[in-house]
């Protein structure tokens, strides 16, 4: 038979259990707007019932409330964080060849097409006027244009490699402190839920820092069980810490961070075979191991691409350095060739037109022509010297010398994409396809993304709506269970007040 005050037990239960609700429902609304918030919801399941004596069943004693726990999902974390890691390569990649386009600053009447243009219409003037001094002054300062226009953009570019080097120190950074902070976040989920609780809110502090460290890199999130602890089947949390990894190594192992570094120089070879003195930083694990950047995908992927792409498989700023200089090498070799064959005005032959740093032609060392280097020659500073002629016998009205190298402008061969104007129009509709293609993907990047998120807003996020109709719920819950607490007060003061007062 039950005891007279097991009803107050069970109502009591139900009671409790619809005010445990309610502050799992204020919560949540609390944090409606908080960033990375799960919602909550108090796991609640009937009591051990009371068995009827004679085999007549059985009699619900009320409700325990288990715990309370997270609504979400986890293969949707691990798709977004799946998804932001090429969200954060694109957008870093889209940013950075923008970049280089506004650099290039092409077409416009300022790029070095332009200026180029400029001095093969210098040429054809002179062809006309070889014996004019205006003339061939405006030769020598249309050269100085195009010279000091190749020259800027290199160290534009040269620029941009300094600045996206100190991006990736700063990346590098941001995912060392995301590392301690998770650690530290791993140490006290781990404390608090060693009694079977669920740290939600730790937990979800912890799931936002590890979705904006995959952003910038890409990571691998493991849960393993202690080996020291015993876990319960039902705790499903107990004793489980955290790893993540990169590449298979560690980053983070439970409260301890395996930091990355970023610290350490070295000269860059592609700059020195250009005899530029360029130091970039070797992105590795800080106790010097060697880090598989090959490997690596997100923000920190996108900087490293950028700044050390020099393949037509993976364009970076070298490459568009290095086509540039290809571009410069010919194109001075080819009027090199004509303008030593030339006489000046003065008879004088044998000068280059254009020079590695503007030596003079008896100075010329075995150093390249490139981007970086290219002067008019010291020679020409005399505009006298500018080789207009093919005889010294037709001087000074020849301009044939002249007339050739203007020529060169239609010369289809000069290049494997053909004349020299079509070679900067194939670089520069190259660079816009890959920019095209990194805006593009980015954008279908984005969307995808944020698709996922509105999938897993939709089981994790907090909804006002439904929170508030749960409210009221609850709220009906425990004005019932009050209700029937003060029946069960009636009934036991009948008992205590009438009962055996029959008769008297």
């Amino acid at each position: 038979m039950r005891s007279t005050f097991s009803g107050f037990n069970t109502v009591r239960s139900g009671l409790f259990a619809a005010q445990k609700s309610l502050d799992v429902v204020g919560h949540n609304i609390a944090n409606v707007n908080t960033p990375g918030y799960t919602r909550q919801r108090a796991e609640q399941t009937s009591s051990t019932p009371m068995a009827i004596a004679g085999g007549k069943g059985m009699m619900g004693t009320g409700v325990n409330t288990l715990a309370v726990k997270q609504l979400r999902n986890e293969f949707l974390d691990y798709k977004y964080r799946s998804e932001v890691n090429s969200l954060g390569y694109w957008e870093v990649k889209r940013d950075g060849l923008s970049m280089i386009e506004s650099i290039m600053n092409e077409p416009s009447n300022t790029g070095i097409a332009t200026v180029m243009d400029e001095l093969f219409s210098s040429f054809q003037e002179l062809s006309k006027n070889p014996e004019n001094l205006t003339t061939r002054s405006l030769v020598r300062q249309r050269a100085v244009a195009f010279t000091n226009s190749v020259s800027h953009t290199y160290n534009q570019l040269e620029k941009m490699v300094k600045d996206l080097n100190f991006d990736i120190q700063t990346t590098v950074k941001s995912i060392n402190t995301y590392a301690d902070q998770i650690a530290v976040l791993n140490q006290q989920i781990y404390r608090f839920e060693l009694d079977g609780s669920n740290a939600n809110d730790l937990r979800d502090q912890r799931n936002l820092l590890i979705d904006q460290l995959s952003k910038l890199v890409n990571v691998d999130v493991i849960e393993v069980g202690d080996a020291n602890y015993n876990v319960a089947s039902d705790q499903e949390h107990v004793g489980k810490k955290m790893v993540i990894q990169i590449n298979g190594q560690s980053l983070v192992s439970h409260d301890r961070s395996y930091k990355l570094s970023a610290e350490e120089k070295q000269k860059s070879e592609f700059f020195s075979n250009i005899g530029a003195d360029v130091e970039l930083n070797v992105v590795q694990w800080a106790d010097g191991s060697r880090l598989d950047t090959r490997a690596l995908q997100g923000e920190l992927k996108a900087l490293l691409d950028l700044r050390d792409g020099d393949s037509g498989g993976n364009k970076g700023v070298p490459y568009y350095i290095s086509e540039l200089n290809r571009f410069v090498e010919v194109f001075a070799q080819e009027i090199n060739d004509l303008h030593v064959e030339g006489f000046g005005l003065g008879g004088e032959t044998g000068y280059l037109f254009f020079t590695a740093n503007g030596v003079s032609t008896e100075d010329v060392d075995a150093e390249k022509i490139t981007a970086r280097n290219i002067k008019i020659s010291l020679d020409i500073e005399d505009p006298n010297k500018i080789a207009a002629s093919s005889s010294p016998d037709l001087l000074p009205g020849d301009g044939s010398m002249a007339l050739k190298m203007l020529e060169l402008r239609h010369k289809d061969g000069m290049f494997k994409e053909g004349k020299p104007e079509d070679f900067i129009k194939s670089l520069i509709s190259n660079l816009g396809v890959d920019t095209q293609e990194a805006i593009r993907n980015a954008h279908n990047q984005y969307i995808l993304t944020d698709q996922v998120d509105i999938e897993r807003q939709r089981i994790s996020g907090v909804s006002t709506d439904e929170e508030l109709s749960k409210m009221v719920m609850f709220q009906h819950a425990y004005n019932a269970s009050a209700r029937m607490m003060t029946t069960m007060d009636e009934l036991l003061e009948t008992i205590i007040s009438r009962v055996g007062l029959v008769g008297r």
